[in-house]
């Protein structure tokens, strides 16, 4: 049970990123043979799924993540598959953005096979494995989309079904070439014995993860719950689909390697793939909104097992904020006059600081030290949260793009043990692919990058005197905004 939802990001980018080339070239039947080869095709029950034709409207498709072998058609083929990831990503250019939910995959549910068979108190990711036994590797997604549709969301419409495996990523991020990806936190631990690619030794900071690195990082699970892995899964997707633009050159490449990759519902027809890349085309550029799965207990106990649990009205308005949701950061009103004091008094905290429930910083010295090592003004934030403890400073050297040497360095807090953990980050790159498509604000005298996911800051960003700083918050974006906000203004150069 090693993939995540990286190997769903690189393919939903790869098909975006080559549309209009695809088109361009007038090829479009041979990319759509390698895309969605015949053997890949998954059939579900009349229902299942709808397909309408591309004219602008929402759409909606499950990503499934799973150890299904590559050329395997049946459920005894090397092993019986499983599903790690269950992934609902929802195209909404009526809205301006592309939303994604995550399905916990412990989350408890009643199963039943078209056949009739009954298995109550499961955890949804027993679907997939249930379905490949009893219809081979297809009948899993199939399974999975309907137990979704039918215990989970009832009144969801799904417009496909996309299953992706374990080589298949390596493949694809191999013809991409890499991710720049903001590496949060010290990452460490050896291979299990017949786990191949689980080895991870990655330090933080912001860096190009290749290949094994990128797989090892989106599935590290150690010391990690569902959620905060789900929220490192949704994190490479975020900073993938900033960086990935295929040439032109690449596309025979491409296309072979995701036809490997993925099973999918969709047909090798020139329109649907003309159609299907317009509409993820549209996803570049626009805000990626994380919706959270709303649950009644994370981790109740059932039978010696760990289950996630919900309810009806809450999976209800979970659908609703995924469906229909379209929320925005409002920054500026609420933090005008903290803006406006802070850059008259640099050295005093704003007024609010202990209703914010920060504090001052106290590792000053060791950001000084790796200071020296670096040829630009190094700030240092004078706040921190008042649960936070400085980790981990570290100057480091990295190449831009276009394969420049460039500088960098990361001061890292734990917020909690539960993946918490977030940066304060700078570097002599001034336009890394973090914030190719930012949001620019103007908060007091100062105008700020914002990363946003849905009504959260998830980075904060702004240049001074040729260095780009930024701020980071933990995966599970524990710091709300208005914190972002007191912290990344409260940088200060060392003394």
């Amino acid at each position: 049970m090693w993939l995540r939802f990286a190997i769903a990001a690189v393919v939903i980018i790869a098909l975006s990123g080559g549309a209009t080339a695809v088109v361009a070239t007038n090829t479009v039947k041979k990319y759509a043979e390698d895309f969605f080869p015949k053997g890949a095709h998954i059939k579900v029950a009349p229902g299942v799924t709808q397909a309408p034709p591309y004219e602008g409207a929402p759409q909606t498709f499950l990503v499934l993540g799973s150890d299904r072998r590559a050329k395997a058609h049946n459920a005894s083929e090397r092993g019986e598959p499983h599903s790690d990831t269950i992934l609902l990503v929802r195209f909404d250019p009526q809205q301006g953005q592309t939303s994604v939910l995550s399905v916990p995959r412990d989350l408890m549910v009643n199963i039943r096979t078209p056949e009739g068979a009954y298995y109550p108190s499961e955890k949804i990711n027993a679907a997939y494995t249930l379905g490949s036994r009893l219809k081979g590797v297809d009948g899993g997604s199939a399974l999975a989309a309907e137990t979704i549709e039918r215990e989970v969301f009832p009144g969801l419409k799904l417009n496909g079904i996309i299953d992706v495996n374990f080589k298949g990523f390596i493949e694809v991020v191999d013809t991409l070439g890499c991710a720049y990806v903001n590496v949060d936190h010290r990452y460490i631990g050896g291979g299990a014995v017949g786990e191949d690619f689980s080895a991870i030794n990655l330090q933080p900071g912001y860096q190009k993860l290749c290949y094994n690195n990128a797989l090892s990082y989106v599935r590290f699970r150690h010391f990690d719950s569902d959620f905060v892995r789900v929220a490192r899964q949704q994190d490479f997707l975020r900073d993938l689909r900033e960086q990935v633009n295929p040439e032109i050159s690449q596309l025979d490449k491409i296309a072979k390697a995701v036809g490997h990759a993925i099973h999918s519902t969709f047909n090798d027809s020139n329109s649907e793939l003309i159609e299907l890349s317009k509409l993820i085309a549209f996803s570049q550029g626009k805000p990626l909104r994380q919706v959270h799965f709303l649950t009644t207990n994370v981790n109740a106990q059932l039978n010696g097992g760990s289950y996630v649990t919900s309810s009806p009205q809450l999976e209800k308005q979970t659908l609703e904020n995924f469906l229909h949701g379209d929320e925005k950061v409002r920054l500026a009103p609420a933090s005008s006059s903290h803006a406006h004091s802070s850059s008259h008094h640099h050295h005093s905290a704003p007024p609010s600081t202990s209703a914010l429930g920060l504090i001052h910083t106290t590792g000053e010295s060791e950001a000084v030290h790796a200071a020296l090592n670096l040829p630009f003004r190094v700030l240092y934030p004078t706040l921190q949260t008042a649960a936070g403890s400085q980790q981990t400073v570290r100057a480091y050297a990295l190449r831009n793009v276009q394969g420049e040497l460039k500088h960098a360095y990361v001061v890292v807090w734990q917020q909690n043990t539960l993946g918490g953990y977030y940066d304060f980050e700078g570097t002599d790159w001034l336009s890394p692919p973090l914030f190719k498509n930012a949001r620019t604000e103007k908060i007091g005298s100062h105008t700020y990058k914002l990363v946003d996911d849905g009504s959260h800051v998830h980075v904060v960003g702004w240049v001074s005197g040729g260095v780009l700083y930024w701020f980071t918050n933990t995966l599970l974006e524990d710091l709300s905004n208005s914190q972002m906000l007191a912290i990344a203004k409260s940088a200060q150069p060392l003394k």
